[in-house]
């Protein structure tokens, strides 16, 4: 399959190659297309198989923007970073609101607390002036809805009757939406783009591009799909195109080195890790932030019927794909959960499964600027009609997306017909017949038939949402594999490979309880 498309690409003219099919490289995609961009995504995994994967999944308000151990004297000395500020948290709620209200299917609103601590270097006052900050950029459509309850009360039910209440003055209670799955979100935007003309390929690498007159010329090979060896075919395709964007995330310095000149560095990684809990029912659909003992964002989210605490925030130096949850990292995240929640006493033991992404923060030489979305233009660095973009997490891909479209829009004129982009989700077919892990079979196969599925791992995590639950589909590995066999060609071999990188993939990149527990029956 994959030999088949080198074979369709070879020899083709773009207007735009777009390098990266992360959340803002389906974004910007579908953007040029809609525009009426002859335009080539290429991928070297899956679509949405990086940092997108690996996401925490916080349709997040901003609150880190105003946070409340930011010094209020910085915005005299530093106005810059403020004014970033301002525009991030603007910029948070504003795509907020669209994809709240774009998306329904894809985001669910849940009740968030902050605990408000006595003797804390965030005390009331602070926690309410930067909630009541960020409501002024809110809308009615997608209410942040912030409130104080003070103690006694807010320690009646829920979450916060786990928290040790002689600590507490009261918490701050507000809104926040979650991603249903955030790799699906990037998968509909990968569609949406092909049905408006673009050309979309996972699973295609760049091995080099060069300058050919005023067009780039572009190398492209085959990927190598997860668990196999790195492809053996030496066979190559060549694009051009005018424009080439590079939306690779933590992969966007080293995707420059197959080109022309020496490069500074575009981006730092910035390693982060979840774990997966399963608490007592009355925390059902709550959560919970607040700021760690290193002074970082913490989390407690809901996820279904479990939850997960995160992250951690160190850099990371590595081949982005290499990241796995440390020992000691876990140990870290379970301490700071217990702090804030004392009567879990949560150990390893109770850790369902847990997965580390690699972030890519723009890299920038001042500590005191914040490193926010940028789009770098590459003409400073010798190489014309190219960017590289950084800084985007998944809550902003489509400002992101339009950002980059206008960016190419106001340098070329489309070779093609303008369309009309669909923010919507695309919603897989289903009815009430036989169904696997409560997935229609219909959606399976509708999924493999149309999505660009070349392996289980791309069906089961990002085409539908099996993956991520409890179990994390292995039970349901074997018989999703042969619902799909004979629309993808596999034969028993093929299944039993299929079936196998998957709960190598699993078991290596996320150490879920029921491979612990099978492990040790054995």
């Amino acid at each position: 399959m994959t030999t088949d498309r080198l074979a369709s690409l070879d020899g083709r003219d773009f207007d735009v190659v777009v390098v990266g099919g992360g959340a803002a490289g389906a974004s910007a995609t579908q953007n040029l297309a809609a525009k009426g961009f002859r335009t080539l995504l290429v991928e070297q995994g899956d679509f949405a198989s990086g940092t997108s994967s690996r996401s925490s999944r916080l349709l997040y308000c901003g609150l880190s923007y105003f946070s409340p151990d930011y010094p209020l004297w910085r915005a005299i000395f530093n106005p810059r970073d403020m004014m970033r500020r301002v525009q991030m948290v603007q910029l948070a709620m504003g795509c907020r609101t669209e994809l709240a209200s774009a998306s329904p299917e894809r985001v669910k609103p849940y009740d968030f607390v902050f605990p408000v601590k006595q003797r804390s270097e965030y005390p009331r006052w602070k926690v309410a002036l930067g909630y009541r900050a960020l409501s002024l950029f809110g809308s009615a459509k997608v209410p942040l809805a912030y409130r104080h309850d003070p103690m006694p009360d807010a320690a009646r039910e829920g979450l916060v009757s786990f928290m040790d209440p002689s600590e507490l003055v009261g918490v701050a209670r507000f809104r926040e939406y979650q991603y249903d799955w955030a790799e699906r979100i990037c998968v509909d935007a990968v569609m949406d783009a092909e049905r408006l003309g673009a050309t979309v390929a996972n699973y295609i690498r760049v091995t080099g591009f060069h300058r050919e007159g005023d067009n780039w010329c572009l190398t492209l090979e085959n990927g190598s799909l997860p668990g196999r060896r790195p492809s053996q075919d030496n066979r190559r395709a060549e694009v051009r195109a005018r424009f080439l964007v590079n939306t690779a995330g933590a992969w966007v310095d080293r995707l420059l080195k197959q080109g022309p000149g020496q490069h500074p560095r575009h981006v730092i990684g910035e390693k982060g890790i979840n774990l997966v809990v399963k608490l007592p029912d009355t925390c059902r659909g709550q959560g919970m932030e607040t700021i760690s003992s290193k002074g970082q964002p913490f989390y407690l989210m809901p996820w279904g019927d479990y939850h997960f605490f995160g992250p951690t925030q160190t850099v990371f130096e590595g081949p982005p794909e290499d990241v796995r949850v440390l020992p000691e990292e876990l140990d870290y995240v379970l301490s700071e959960a217990n702090q804030v929640f004392p009567s879990f006493q949560l150990t390893r033991d109770d850790v369902v499964y847990s997965w580390a992404g690699v972030r890519p923060r723009t890299s920038n030489a001042s500590a005191n600027v914040m490193r926010v979305f940028t789009i770098h233009d590459l003409a400073k660095e010798g190489l014309e009609n190219a960017i590289a973009v950084t800084g985007v997490p998944i809550m902003v891909h489509r400002h992101a997306g339009r950002s980059i479209a206008a960016w190419v829009a106001a340098r070329a004129t489309p070779s093609g017909q303008s369309g009309q982009l669909n923010p919507g989700a695309q919603l897989l077919p289903a009815d009430d017949g036989s169904a696997i892990g409560n997935v229609p079979v219909t959606s399976l196969r509708a999924a493999a038939q149309r999505e660009h599925v070349h392996c289980l791992l791309d069906l089961m995590f990002r085409r539908v949402n099996m993956g991520w639950q409890p179990d994390m589909g292995l039970p349901h590995a074997e018989a999703t594999a042969r619902a799909v066999a004979d629309i993808l060609d596999w034969d028993e071999v093929r299944i039993a490979t299929e079936v196998n990188a998957y709960r190598a993939f699993v078991v290596t990149n996320f150490n879920p309880a029921i491979a612990r527990s099978q492990a040790v029956a054995a």
